[in-house]
């Protein structure tokens, strides 16, 4: 092999192992505990809603793997929070049907009323003679 052959390869070889961050490569070893901890709640610190995720915690502790529940918000327009409400409940409420009541085009779904098993109402009275299983951090879980 050429000796400007076997210096190019060499240096090839050097670049990509000083490209390799050792951080990344540690994460299946090293405890995530904290790691997980702090980037579940990052998105909601300063935010719009600093209680969403311990209200949909709840609702996780309070419902089983497979119930559906309809996530009901102050606001029922996609793109002025009711996206932010609905994908965070789909991430905390794992294993469970999340139903949107209002589709990013704007439209309604009042099916997914109807076929909820569960409502999670945040920042939202829940109606007279409902049956609340939870009332905290500023939402409430009715059982329909």
């Amino acid at each position: 092999m050429r000796p400007r052959a076997v210096l190019s390869i060499a240096c090839f070889t050097g670049l990509v192992i000083a490209s390799v961050r050792l951080p990344p490569l540690m994460l299946p070893f090293i405890d995530r505990t904290p790691i997980q901890r702090s980037m579940s709640v990052f998105p909601d610190r300063g935010g719009w809603w600093p209680d969403y995720p311990r209200f949909l915690a709840e609702v996780h502790a309070q419902t089983k793997r497979g119930d559906s529940i309809a996530i009901l918000v102050p606001t029922m327009q996609w793109s002025r929070g009711y996206s932010y409400a609905y994908y965070r409940a789909s991430y905390f409420l794992a294993g469970r049907e999340v139903l949107p009541l209002v589709l990013e085009s704007g439209l309604p779904v009042p099916e997914n009323l109807r076929r909820a098993q569960y409502v999670a109402m945040w920042r939202r009275q829940a109606p007279a003679g409902a049956h609340v299983v939870f009332t905290g951090y500023g939402g409430t879980l009715v059982r329909r």
